[in-house]
């Protein structure tokens, strides 16, 4: 799944980033978009782009256009990543 398309605040863990730019994928990696990482929407704006996520314990505003690059997998309960 996107993350651009989670829509409650569900945890997921990141499988995949390919952002066709090489710049943007890195700069998103940087901020903690990474395979294996754990991601959890706890923000939504009014027009519902961006979208704020925390990962790492911080909380980060990403547009759709690019959190569409970033597939996703719910989080089991009982995993403790």
């Amino acid at each position: 799944m996107e993350l651009s398309k989670l829509t409650s605040d569900h945890s997921v863990v990141v499988t995949k980033v390919a952002h066709p730019d090489a710049q943007m994928q890195q700069r998103i990696m940087d901020l903690g978009f990474y395979p294996g990482g754990v991601v959890k929407l706890v923000l939504v704006s009014p027009k519902k782009d961006p979208k704020a996520f925390e990962v790492r314990g911080t909380v980060i505003a990403i547009r759709n256009e690019d959190a569409k690059y970033i597939q996703v997998e719910l989080k089991e309960k009982n995993d403790v990543r």
